[in-house]
C-alpha cells in the first residue's frame, strides 16, 4: 500500500465530495431565496444525478487513457463551479453551475477509484474504505462547514471555498502517478464483451447500491429541512446530517476492514437490513436517543459502500474504472432521480411521513443483496 499517495488521493476525494455535498446543507436557504417547494428543490438534486448517470461512459473512457487527466480535471471543475451556487441569481443559473460542478465530480471518481485500488495493492477493500473515508467524511463535515460559512457571511461567501480545491489539484498533478503503465489491449467491443460475461453479478451489485442510495440520499437531502420544520436553526439542523454522514464513514471503514478477512456478502445484506429499524425509530423519538439511532442508521446504510465497489473491481480487474462507475456514479445518479418524487410526496403527505416510508426500503434492498455472489465465485469468474 502506497500510503502517502493514497492519503493525498483521499484528501482530493474529501474536497471533491465537499463540493458535491454543498447543496444539501444550504437547501433551506436556497428554498427561502428562490421561493421553492419541496418538489422543485428535489429537482436541483437531480442535476448532479443526471450527470452521474453518464459515469460509466467516463469510466470506459478512463480505462482507455494513458494518463489520468480526469483525476485532476475533475477536482478543477468541481472546485471552480460548485461554489458559484452562492452567487447564482436564478434557479436556472443554479442548475447550470450544479451541472458543471457535477461533471467534475463524475469525472473524478472512476479514475480515482481505480487508482486507489492500485495504490492499495493486496488490501483493496480496506484501501478503498480509506479512500471512501475521505468522501464520506466530507459529507459529514460539509453541513457544519458550509452552514457556518453561509450563516455568518451569507451564500455570497461560498466562492471562497474554491481555494483548497485548486491547491490540491496542483499538488496531485505533481505527486500522483498520472501515467498508466498497463492498459488493456482490447478494443471497445472486447471490453464491453468482458463485462457482458459478468453481467449478472454486476447488475445485482448495481441494483443493490441504487436502492440503498435512494434511502441514503433521501435522508441526506431532507434532514436539514426536517430539522428546520421542527424549529431548529440552520446550524442546529446541520447537526443530525453531520452525525448521519459521519457515522456512514465509520460503518464503511469497519465493513471494508472486515471484508478483506471474511465473505463480504453477509456484511452487505446484514448492514442494509439493520438500517431499517434504526432509521424508522429515529423518526419516532426525540433527544439524544434519536441522534444515537440516526448514528446507527447512518453507519448501517453506508457500511456496504466500499465493499461493493471492491467486489465490482474484483469482478473486472482489467476494467476497474468502468466497473467502479456502476456501483458509484450510475447507481447514485439513478437513485438521485428519485428526489423529485420524494419531494413531491413530502409536499402531499408531509416530509416526516415520507421519510418513514423511505426508511422501510432497506428491507427490499437487503432481500436483493442476498443474490450477491460469494467471494469465491466472483474471484474465480475474474
Amino acid at each position: 500500500m502506497q500510503k502517502n499517495r493514497l492519503l493525498l488521493l483521499t484528501v482530493a476525494h474529501f474536497l471533491v465530495d465537499t463540493y458535491g455535498g454543498i447543496l444539501a446543507p444550504i437547501m433551506p436557504l436556497v428554498i427561502l431565496k428562490l421561493g421553492l417547494n419541496y418538489a422543485a428543490a428535489g429537482v436541483l438534486g437531480t442535476v448532479t444525478a443526471l450527470i452521474s448517470l453518464g459515469q460509466p461512459l467516463l469510466g470506459l473512457w478512463a480505462d482507455r487513457m494513458r494518463r489520468r487527466y480526469l483525476v485532476i480535471g475533475g477536482v478543477l471543475l468541481a472546485s471552480v463551479f460548485t461554489p458559484l451556487l452562492g452567487i447564482a441569481g436564478s434557479y436556472w443559473a443554479m442548475m447550470a453551475v450544479l451541472a458543471l460542478g457535477g461533471l467534475g465530480v463524475s469525472a473524478f471518481h472512476p479514475q480515482a477509484f481505480s487508482l486507489a485500488g492500485e495504490l492499495s495493492a493486496g488490501r483493496r477493500s480496506f484501501g478503498l474504505a480509506l479512500f471512501i473515508f475521505g468522501g464520506t467524511l466530507a459529507l459529514g463535515t460539509t453541513p457544519l462547514l458550509i452552514t457556518g460559512l453561509a450563516g455568518r457571511w451569507g451564500l455570497e461567501a461560498l466562492p471562497v471555498v474554491m481555494v483548497p480545491g485548486l491547491a490540491v489539484a496542483l499538488v496531485c498533478s505533481r505527486v500522483l502517478p498520472m501515467q498508466r503503465d498497463h492498459l488493456p489491449q482490447q478494443d471497445l467491443a472486447a471490453a464491453l464483451g468482458a463485462l457482458r460475461r459478468r453481467w449478472a453479478p454486476l447488475t445485482v451489485i448495481t441494483a443493490v447500491v441504487m436502492l440503498r442510495c435512494v434511502t441514503h440520499i433521501g435522508f441526506a437531502t431532507f434532514l436539514t429541512v426536517l430539522g428546520q420544520e421542527h424549529g431548529l436553526s440552520p446550524a442546529q439542523s446541520a447537526i443530525p446530517l453531520t452525525i448521519y454522514q459521519t457515522c456512514g464513514v465509520v460503518g464503511s471503514l469497519l465493513a471494508g476492514y472486515l471484508a478483506d478477512r471474511v465473505d463480504p456478502k453477509p456484511l452487505c445484506w446484514g448492514s442494509i437490513l439493520l438500517a431499517c429499524p434504526a432509521l424508522s425509530a429515529y423518526l419516532l423519538v426525540d433527544g439524544w436517543a434519536a441522534l444515537a439511532l440516526l448514528a446507527l442508521g447512518g453507519a448501517m446504510i453506508g457500511a456496504s459502500n466500499s465493499v461493493m465497489v471492491a467486489m465490482a473491481q474484483e469482478m473486472a480487474p482489467d476494467h476497474a474504472s468502468l466497473a467502479s462507475s456502476l456501483p458509484l456514479g450510475f447507481s447514485w445518479g439513478a437513485a438521485g432521480l428519485m428526489l423529485p418524487l420524494i419531494g413531491h410526496a413530502a409536499d402531499i403527505a408531509g416530509l416526516e411521513t415520507t421519510l418513514r416510508y423511505l426508511a422501510l426500503l432497506p428491507i427490499l434492498t437487503a432481500a436483493l443483496a442476498l443474490l450477491l455472489p460469494r467471494r469465491e465465485r466472483f474471484r474465480v469468474a475474474a
